[in-house]
């Protein structure tokens, strides 16, 4: 299944009206699919400027519907509900996360859906950091954080590392062997420039991996500061570094209690598949290792492009 019907999945694009956030230049659903607005946080021209020297052709990025503000998105959408919204790789970036998702919540239609991509931390630069806390969120959220913290800051370029997902896949190096990109001079500058300013600054606020993300879905629904369900979700793929979460707001008849048992029976899920998965590998390459060894002997060629793949 690919990315597209990953983030898709029973949503009737050609029939439906839709919301996708910071498509930038690769949106899920394009014009000619069915009805979509595009909302970002600057214009089309602003985010063609910002985005110059990125290594693609910024006269792609799709013209802007919406620029997002500090206003509450029903105030841009005024009448206007839709039928699902799409956001990849914008969660993380939210300084609060809570009240984002109820905001999204408050633009849909009865029976609409909200799909996230989310990137998975393990697999990311962000590998080196620590998961977000539900403690974490709850502080956003009581504060009504509109910028990211400090904290944050200062994290998001301390522990900013190289990673190549196929080789934290492969586990051909350990996560404290990264090379850090930056040092922690510069995230002390980067986070003193952000304590003396209000200005938004570009980083991951918060980070996850499938089974944590679902386990604070899990104790927000049980507080009562989030009432939506999930829907459907894809957990990271092989080689890939995201995953994917849908999720439908609650009705009148769902139990908070359960709602938070199905996300934490998720988290469990993926946590049993990640186990699974990474006894399944390590047999393989224990016996595929005498076929790389009789490869290396007579077709060294063929025994090089698996190198990597038995690699520990």
């Amino acid at each position: 299944m690919d990315r597209r019907n990953k983030a898709l999945t029973g949503i009737s694009v050609s029939s439906s009206f839709g919301l996708e956030i910071g498509p930038l230049a690769n949106p899920f659903v394009r014009r000619t699919d069915g009805r979509i607005l595009y909302a970002d946080h600057a214009t089309t021209d602003e985010l063609r400027r910002k985005y110059i020297g990125h290594g693609w052709d910024t006269n792609s990025i799709v013209e802007v519907d919406i620029v997002l503000s500090d206003q509450p998105l029903r105030d841009h959408l005024k009448d206007i509900r839709v039928d699902y919204i799409v956001a990849s790789h914008v969660i993380e970036h939210v300084p609060d996360l809570v009240s984002w998702l109820i905001e999204l919540g408050e633009v849909l239609r009865p029976g609409g859906v909200v799909s996230l991509v989310i990137p998975d931390k393990r697999y990311c630069f962000d590998a080196k950091r620590p998961v977000s806390t539900t403690g974490e969120l709850v502080e956003a959220f009581l504060i009504k954080r509109r910028t990211p913290m400090v904290r944050q800051v200062f994290d998001f370029w301390a522990c900013y590392c190289q990673v190549d997902c196929a080789d934290m896949w492969n586990r051909s190096i350990n996560v404290e062997d990264l090379p850090l990109s930056g040092t922690l001079l510069n995230a002390l500058e980067h986070a003193e420039a952000v304590s003396k300013s209000t200005a938004y600054a570009d980083v991951h606020c918060w980070v996850f991996t499938p089974t944590s993300f679902m386990n604070c879905m899990a104790d927000l629904t049980e507080l009562s500061m989030l009432s939506f369900k999930p829907k459907h979700a894809v957990d990271t793929a092989i080689n890939e570094l995201e995953f994917f979460v849908m999720l439908e707001p609650m009705c009148s008849e769902d139990d908070p209690s359960i709602v938070a048992n199905s996300f934490r029976c998720l988290a469990q899920e993926f946590r049993l598949h990640r186990a699974t998965s990474s006894r399944a590998e390590s047999q393989l390459v224990r016996l595929a290792k005498p076929l790389y060894r009789t490869l290396k002997r007579f077709v060294p060629t063929l025994a090089t492009s698996i190198r990597r793949i038995l690699k520990r």
